[in-house]
């Protein structure tokens, strides 16, 4: 792990880097390596301003805290980001959390019970009245639906009426 301390309008004291770096050590335990710790301490008036950013092969993690204390300051945002990493981790546990980027060691793998299950068909039945093109296209805008099967009143088959990605309306006409 590499810590970056950076003081504005702050003096660096030997023990000041010494307490940073022991409260980081223990994010180092949520994150794999390599990782860069990056550690803005700042005063402004009456403010103590710690701003810490984390970047590794997760991601990009950013906490800021302030307070009347150094010190304070920097335990405040420790815990901080101790606490949005553990949930991190926690999800990638769970399985919940798909933000893991493809080929690290924590790509999100689905549980056996939900690969070796077939999909369930459920049959919804709805009565639906012939109607025109444009008549589809309304009834698509306002219930906001993404497509719509309807039976075409000019020529009596089954049409279906989507929204295309580009947001023009598309029809599948069967031959």
């Amino acid at each position: 792990m590499q810590v970056i301390i950076t003081g504005k309008n702050v003096d660096l004291t030997q023990a000041l880097k010494d307490y940073v770096e022991k409260k980081v050590k223990r994010l180092e335990k949520y994150l794999e390596e390599p990782i860069t710790v990056q550690v803005v301490l700042s005063s402004e008036k009456f403010r103590r301003i710690a701003d810490l950013t984390i970047s590794s092969k997760e991601g990009v993690f950013h906490g800021s805290e302030e307070s009347h204390d150094m010190y304070t300051s920097i335990d405040k945002v420790v815990d901080t980001m101790e606490i949005t990493l553990r949930r991190r981790k926690e999800k990638i546990k769970e399985g919940k959390y798909r933000g893991a980027r493809p080929g690290s060691s924590q790509e999100f793998v689905e549980s056996p019970e939900t690969t070796s299950r077939e999909p369930e068909i459920i049959e919804e039945k709805v009565n639906s009245k012939p109607m025109s093109v444009e008549e589809a296209a309304l009834q698509l805008e306002t219930f906001n639906l993404n497509f719509l099967a309807f039976v075409n009143a000019a020529t009596g088959r089954m049409n279906v009426i989507y929204r295309r990605k580009d947001g023009n309306l598309g029809l599948i006409v069967p031959e």
